[in-house]
């Protein structure tokens, strides 16, 4: 070609949940009879939950009798769902204001990340939690063309943000215009307390900062926590974004729909403005799938939808704790029970990890694949852990600096239904971690 395409900034695109797939994909044709144990996907569906019948009946009862499931939409959204959705918000937060003109529909939470992201101010940065999602990180720094600027969260506070971290880093950051906060959190469980947000706020408050709020999990809480509302604490405030979407507590993430509540847009002109060049943005997209926003209201007022959830929760609850107890009690691993959604995050004891440990891999293609891949310059500790974990046991995680996480160890999903399944897996994980840190 007789001018380049290719992005030059595409080495800040990573997302090594899908990249353990890839190198599965490669030992599945280097090692006969290779089964995949994916460990590293949230998604509910392909875990064994169920689709919940009533909901089927939704979705069937808007194809057969709704042909306005198959037009265009709104761009910025359906219009009743829109009013739902802020009618909705005042049920859980009733100091909130949000008018459905502030709500804005996408195509999963995924076009909603990328989207707030490009529409930021050329040279403003968002603050990221770290471990932190990474859809978040990426878009955020390919937007921004520069890595992240991410606050530490402590996992001996149940993964809470680093206070002091986040203070100097807005101190040392004139650039950063927002902190993303994501609770409760992928990848590590953790769901805030109240003291933890109000101390957020305040800092947001005092350097007149927009807080953006990833709330996707905030049904899903569990372990004796409650889901405190940043819009509470944020009303009259700070600006705030809150996102949310249908994918994990209505067990449908292949039907993509997400959603932005723009929050106290009275209190600043560049927020308002803000706002307006996202549905900007939209208009260019004509609009999100309709069906999904069609059927939203429906199924989470369905007189079903609440007994359906808390059944999930407590076997949510039961399996993440059991899950907690098999790998925290392996030696070099410390682990933390986890309050809301369904990841968990081990991480490895300081210094227990080296260069020089390994697997046993039967295959010796496979094996000369493996050490090749982690001989590589820089090759993180954690990440040769799972390459060896995923060639030898089949058993596949997600490296917890694929998190950019600064602790080395690796995210789990509790996801798995089938309890004699899911002991014998993270049995055998268990004993895998120790022989790899026994091997060296």
């Amino acid at each position: 070609m007789r001018k380049k395409v290719a992005h030059p900034d595409v080495s800040l695109l990573r997302y090594g949940i899908r990249e353990l797939v890839e190198l599965a994909q490669k030992l599945q044709a280097l090692i006969p009879g290779f089964r995949f144990i994916g460990e590293n996907i949230g998604d509910p569906v392909a875990k064994g939950w169920k689709v919940p019948p009533f909901m089927k009946r939704i979705l069937a009862d808007a194809l057969e009798h709704d042909d306005a499931a198959f037009a265009y939409t709104h761009s910025r959204g359906n219009i009743q769902t829109r009013k739902w959705v802020a009618e909705y918000v005042r049920r859980h937060c009733p100091a909130s204001r949000l008018d459905f003109e502030d709500v804005l529909f996408f195509n999963g939470l995924g076009s909603a990340i990328a989207v707030l992201y490009q529409m930021m101010a050329p040279g403003a940065r968002v603050l990221q939690p770290l471990p932190g999602y990474p859809a978040h990180i990426s878009m955020e720094r390919f937007f921004a063309r520069s890595e992240c600027i991410g606050y530490r969260t402590d996992p001996e506070r149940d993964w809470a943000p680093d206070m002091a971290d986040m203070e100097r880093l807005v101190a040392e950051h004139p650039e950063a215009a927002a902190i993303l906060l994501i609770n409760p959190n992928n990848p590590t469980g953790a769901v805030y307390s109240r003291e933890t947000l109000e101390a957020v706020v305040r800092l947001a408050e005092r350097h007149h900062l927009m807080l953006i709020s990833d709330e996707v999990y905030f049904r899903m809480v569990f372990n004796g926590s409650a889901h405190v509302h940043l819009i509470e604490l944020a009303a009259g405030r700070v600006p705030l974004i809150v996102l949310r979407g249908v994918s994990k507590d209505v067990p449908w993430p292949g039907g993509r729909c997400g959603w932005m509540e723009f929050h106290n847009t009275d209190m600043d002109p560049d927020f308002r403005d803000f706002a307006d060049s996202l549905r900007k943005r939209m208009l260019v997209e004509v609009c999100a799938t309709t069906l999904p926003q069609i059927v939203v209201p429906r199924i989470y007022d369905h007189p079903e939808f609440a007994a359906w959830l808390d059944s999930n929760n407590r076997e949510l609850e039961a399996a993440s704790n059991r899950i907690a107890a098999l790998l925290g009690s392996t030696r070099g691993l410390s682990v933390r029970p986890i309050h809301g959604a369904f990841y968990m995050l081990p991480v490895f004891k300081e210094g227990v990890l080296n260069s020089r440990q390994s697997l046993p891999i039967a295959h010796a293609p496979a094996r000369d694949f493996i050490e090749r891949a982690v001989s590589a310059p820089g090759f993180p500790p954690d990440k040769r852990f799972a390459f060896y974990l995923l060639a030898s046991t089949g058993i596949c995680v997600v490296p917890a600096t694929d998190f950019e996480s600064p602790l080395p160890g690796f995210r789990v999903t509790t996801l798995d239904r089938d309890p004699d399944r899911r002991e014998k897996t993270y049995t055998a994980l268990s004993r895998a971690v120790e022989q790899y840190l026994a091997s060296a």
